[in-house]
């Protein structure tokens, strides 16, 4: 799938490079803003979704409310794996949408748990 266009809060598939270097297609969230995707040529940063609950501390369990459409199994944002990517790499836009209020949460506990300080 082409894909020219991500927006910030949107969920997409790309290819994920793992901690052990593996790479296997995975949902993620668009985390950086569409300023950079215009200035940079397609690029943006993303958090990794997974169905896994692999390390507790650095993930945030998905509630449905806090998406514009229920994911297919229970997920979580794992909040200290983020990757950048170029649109050319997105496998597959969902139209799905994280909430303002529950992305600002997100957006700190990936903060909180990449460098261990906390956003006002």
């Amino acid at each position: 799938m082409a894909v020219k266009y991500v927006s910030q809060r949107e969920i997409v598939e790309v290819p994920y490079q793992l901690p052990d270097g593996s790479i296997k297609p995975h949902m993620a969230l668009v985390l950086s803003t569409e300023k950079l995707q215009l200035a940079e040529d397609g690029m943006f940063y993303a958090v990794l979704i997974s169905s896994k609950n692999i390390n507790p501390d650095f993930t945030i369990r998905i509630k449905n409310e806090w998406l514009s459409k229920p994911l297919p199994k229970q997920s979580y944002f794992v909040t200290h794996i983020v990757s950048y990517y170029r649109t050319e790499e997105v496998i597959q836009s969902f139209n799905n949408f994280v909430k303002s209020a529950p992305f600002d949460k997100i957006m700190n506990k990936v903060i909180l748990s990449m460098f261990d300080i906390e956003i006002e």
